[in-house]
């Protein structure tokens, strides 16, 4: 390009694209890796559906905890607790309000039904998280692995929940909204980010720990005090669920009852882990396919987690990925069901990482043909549960 100056003509250097456009320009890749692997969920979820003989996809993809989810937003939360013969039984009381308030937002804003409202939240959700987990990997490591880590995430098995009726997508753009604010010392941001991401999951209170570490190494090394922010703020979500459980039923511990006696659910240390190793491995046949994936999921947790030792990434991360791995691996009735390895993502990034070149087409072709069988059992009559 040249110019006119005092009737000579100026060469000037080619102009340069800002930072911006560059940026926005390499989010296309996880966008497109996100819609395509939600193509390949939709023709496995119809294959699923077509194999009993039930004409709605829409329906399937609301099926187990998401038509728990749908009362939730529809319905809202029971004034008191459902019992039965003294005990509690199961009822959404259990289920966190970020993901039923957002449907019920979004049905009600753009006039469609609850039904394709949640698909769509969690949609939406799980298109946010793609993108944030690219900006964070290329943050911590750079833009070839960020391009690998969120293929591998969009066709990792468990991503098959951002397709259907369940709150892990909103779960995770908010922690990784979290961690990112705290790698640049954004403390509001990092604070508010963790309260939404505690009041969609249970499981999200590991960022609370993250909060707190960066928290206090501020504080110790920089005297930065306003960094106390974060961790004061990201249990808000949690707190003030159960606050407003209490405040609705009269019980200040309701939610624990309900997910004691009505879900059978507790934290054993990782007993019934580890007894479902030892059913799988003496005789697989009688193991159930839940249970068996579930033993599949803790593999590849043991194999991951050998790449994000030798990875070696920022604190905050491995207390995530240990912090969402214990609450998990610890529950009597979670486990390492594919959904809840998919929420320790640092995981799949350190897997992402150490296949380079070649290696990498095998990993993520396994993840896509894992992630297109789930999708078919999910939907499909009992196979499994999500």
């Amino acid at each position: 390009m040249s110019v006119d100056v005092r009737g000579e003509r100026v060469d000037l250097p080619p102009l340069r694209r800002s930072g911006a456009a560059r940026t926005g320009r390499w989010l296309l890749r996880p966008v497109a890796a996100y819609l395509v692997s939600r193509l390949v969920v939709l023709a496995a979820v119809a294959y699923g559906v077509w194999s009993r003989n039930d004409p709605s996809v829409l329906r399937a993809l609301a099926e187990w905890d998401g038509s728990w989810y749908l009362s939730a937003a529809v319905q809202g939360y029971p004034s008191a607790t459902p019992v039965l013969n003294g005990e509690a039984v199961n009822s959404n009381l259990a289920f966190f309000p970020l993901y039923p308030a957002a449907v019920r937002g979004v049905s009600t804003i753009a006039g469609i039904s609850p039904l394709l409202a949640s698909v769509v939240v969690a949609f939406l959700g799980g298109l946010t998280a793609s993108v944030l987990l690219w900006l964070l990997v290329r943050r911590l490591c750079d833009q070839q692995v960020a391009d690998r880590a969120v293929l591998l995430f969009c066709f990792f098995p468990g991503s098959v929940v951002f397709s259907m009726a369940y709150s892990e997508s909103l779960m995770l753009t908010m922690a990784m909204a979290c961690l990112l604010a705290l790698l640049d010392r954004r403390w509001m941001t990092a604070g508010v980010a963790g309260a939404l991401a505690t009041a969609s999951r249970p499981n999200a209170l590991a960022v609370c720990a993250c909060c707190l570490y960066q928290a206090a190494l501020a504080v110790w090394k920089d005297r930065d005090w306003r960094a106390l922010i974060a961790p004061v703020l990201a249990p808000a979500g949690f707190v003030g669920f159960m606050l407003f459980l209490w405040a609705r039923t009269g019980d200040p511990l309701v939610w624990f009852r309900v997910q004691r006696e009505g879900w059978n659910e507790r934290f054993d240390w990782g007993r019934r882990t580890l007894e479902e190793v030892v059913i799988v491995a003496r005789d697989p046949a009688s193991a159930s396919n839940t249970m068996t994936l579930q033993v599949l999921g803790l593999m590849f947790v043991l194999i991951a987690l050998y790449f994000l030792w030798r990875w070696r990434p920022p604190a905050v991360i491995v207390i995530y990925t240990i912090g969402v791995l214990g609450l998990c691996l610890g529950s009597w009735t979670l486990g390492a069901r594919p959904r809840f390895v998919l929420t320790a993502f640092p995981l799949i990034v350190a897997v992402a990482r150490a296949a380079r070149g070649r290696r990498f087409i095998p990993v993520l072709a396994a993840s896509a043909l894992g992630m297109w069988v789930l999708a078919v059992m999910y939907t499909a009559p009992g196979m499994a549960v999500p």
